[in-house]
């Protein structure tokens, strides 16, 4: 950065509302932690919406400022804690964008005794990605979500040929072990 670091205390939670999900190019521990989805599935019909609502709501305000307290205390208590349908949508959603991992799932096979080239493993992933319409990212990157998944990269050989080793690319999905 340009600057000296700084420490910074959160002073809000960002929500974005949007008509589509938002694309993500890793799911990692760190968006995990940040990121929830909250489904939105209910659409009142025009028919039954109530156009007096907001004064129906007025004469509410003491038992909404009530549950607003109360709500606030519980949180000071034991802290956000998500409902289950925003836990359950969350992880779904994570699950359709977590595209390393379905790769992985369709084109891989693991193992101790498995070992394949980085250039290898890229190669087939960069096909994938462009096949499936998915953001294919740098070599480095690719790597690095690989090795936050527990494979470790290893030289093999007398020339020293980079790759990681407990991964190897599905005979029938197109690759080789090697």
């Amino acid at each position: 950065m340009r600057q000296d670091f700084f420490e910074f205390k959160p002073q809000f939670k960002l929500l974005i509302a949007g008509n589509h999900k938002p694309g993500l190019r890793a799911v990692d521990e760190a968006m995990r932690r940040r990121f929830n989805l909250l489904p939105f599935t209910v659409t009142i019909p025009a028919e039954e919406r109530d156009g007096e609502l907001t004064e129906k709501l007025r004469a509410e305000w003491p038992g909404i400022l009530r549950w607003a307290i109360d709500g606030c205390l519980a949180w000071q208590r034991e802290g956000l804690n998500a409902p289950e349908i925003v836990k359950s949508a969350t992880a779904d959603y994570f699950t359709a964008e977590y595209t390393i991992g379905l790769w992985i799932e369709e084109n891989c096979v693991t193992g101790r005794k498995c070992w394949t080239s980085g250039a290898a493993l890229f190669a087939a992933w960069r096909e994938w990605t462009e096949r499936s319409g998915e953001h294919t990212g740098s070599q480095k990157r690719f790597s690095q979500a690989l090795q936050a998944r527990g494979f470790q990269s290893r030289t093999t050989g007398h020339k020293k040929v980079p790759g990681f080793a407990g991964i190897g690319l599905r005979v029938d999905a197109g690759g080789s072990n090697g």
